[in-house]
């Protein structure tokens, strides 16, 4: 599919818009992304996004934006702490994690949705 010239409009610039977009436009194509939240503390954006490296990363990677991908995602919010009511820990997987690199099986890094 010839992408040159083509003027394409993404609804919703979010970090999936904003990698389609990029995506596109290394194709060649016109693209205008429309959002309708002037912010991203306009509404309450939900749980962070974990990107798997055969699919999220992936694009992007393809894109071109893996190093500000790196400069922005959340390091360590995948990790989890168990409490009781009186906040004693029953787990916490907090102490440094072998997986939280890029390339290791397991690591799923996160993002924000705004």
């Amino acid at each position: 599919m010839l992408l040159k010239d083509k003027q394409v409009a993404i609804i919703g610039g979010g970090p999936g818009g904003l990698t389609l977009a990029k995506l596109l436009q290394l194709k060649g194509a016109k693209v205008k992304v429309y959002e309708r939240d002037i912010n991203k503390y306009a509404r309450v954006q939900g749980s962070p996004l974990d990107l798997h490296e055969e699919s999220g990363l992936a694009a992007i990677i393809k894109a071109g934006l893996l190093d500000e991908f790196k400069a922005n995602f959340m390091v360590g919010a995948d990790r989890e702490v168990i409490t009781n009511e009186h906040g004693e820990v029953f787990y916490s997987d907090h102490e440094g994690k072998p997986e939280e690199s890029f390339g290791h099986q397991h690591f799923r890094p996160e993002i924000d949705r705004g």
